[in-house]
């Protein structure tokens, strides 16, 4: 059985003052959390909803989203989770959330609407086979590594430069058997690590990965202006 842990309690505070919630603003007749969440319930092998909120208003307004969509989840449980400071705390909790029943989890931050469900479908197919997989991308751009430290203000810094071949940026949806990523994110809670990547989770229990290009924009709202560019792609 497969279930998503939709995350949807971050603070956004990247976006500024004017953007109440990212993840609630109008995307044409649409909005990211209902865009992510309609993906989701398209694959029909997802049979559980966790949706992981920052507060009790922000769960009132989400719960309106689900209602509108209820015909599409029919048949189908949808748990509500309080996320918490940090997003591996909020996955964490959305772990718990889940039931026993559940051997597959897949966690996707709302923040980025354009996931397709053919793609859901993708994932669903390849970690039936045990392998933990999550989209990503080849990075394009050379990186440099600043070994200055970030709190250096100075103009002239030491750097290194990074092999792009080597690097891919990663994005959600992430999917792996739900009991690798509890494992891991509880060694990651003993050892006092922030995750800010669910494969880093599965890493830190030595379990390898797949890593699946989406093949199409998948970008992820952190900034004002990327609503717009969110809009303009939903319209391709």
């Amino acid at each position: 059985m497969h279930g998503v842990i939709l995350l949807a309690a971050g603070s956004g505070k990247r976006m500024g003052s004017e953007i109440a919630d990212k993840v609630l603003e109008k995307i044409g007749g649409s909005t990211p959390f209902q865009m992510s969440i309609r993906a989701f319930a398209n694959s029909k092998e997802i049979s559980k909803f966790t949706i992981v909120f920052r507060d009790f208003k922000q769960k009132k307004k989400l719960h309106k989203e689900v209602d509108s969509i209820s015909e599409l989840l029919s048949g189908r449980e949808v748990i509500f989770c309080k996320g918490g400071n940090r997003r591996c705390d909020s996955v964490w909790n959305g772990l718990m959330s889940l039931p026993n029943s559940c051997e597959f989890a897949h966690i996707h931050d709302c923040a980025r609407p354009l996931i397709r469900p053919s793609t859901i479908q993708s994932l669903v197919t390849v970690v039936e086979e045990m392998k933990p997989v999550a989209l990503a991308r080849p990075v394009t751009n050379t990186i440099r590594k600043d070994l200055s430290g970030f709190n250096n203000n100075d103009q002239i810094r030491e750097t290194e430069t990074l092999c792009r071949e080597e690097l891919w940026e990663m994005e959600t949806p992430q999917s792996s058997p739900k009991s690798w990523l509890v494992e891991g994110y509880q060694k990651a809670k003993n050892l006092n690590i922030e995750i800010t990547d669910d494969m880093h989770a599965l890493e830190l229990v030595s379990k390898k990965i797949l890593l699946m290009d989406p093949g199409y924009p998948n970008p992820k709202i952190t900034h004002k202006q990327d609503l717009s560019i969110i809009q303009l792609l939903s319209e391709l």
